[in-house]
């Protein structure tokens, strides 16, 4: 099958070639995307968001994937900032 963009992509936490198709890319992608977010903005995607009258706006991912999936994408983002602090 032929796509239009390339479908290989290089892991930063392996340094080997993945295909953007798989489940190991999109663990690392979301660890990506959520260090490039504030604290606050974490906060929220782990713990979900209430509006001003306490009521649940948003679940997070906590809510919604369980506590065991959130610790598994802490786990990704700590090696991710490893893999990036030997870097430099």
């Amino acid at each position: 099958m032929t796509y239009s963009r390339d479908t290989e992509a290089v892991s930063e936490l392996t340094g080997q070639p993945v295909s953007t198709w798989s489940e190991e890319w999109r663990i690392e992608t979301e660890a990506r995307t959520l260090l490039k977010m504030s604290k606050a903005e974490r906060d929220a995607f782990f713990n979900g968001r209430k509006d001003a009258d306490g009521k649940t706006v948003d679940r997070g991912v906590i809510g919604i994937r369980g506590l065991k999936a959130a610790e598994e994408i802490k786990a990704t983002m700590d090696r991710l900032q490893d893999v990036r602090g030997k870097r430099s």
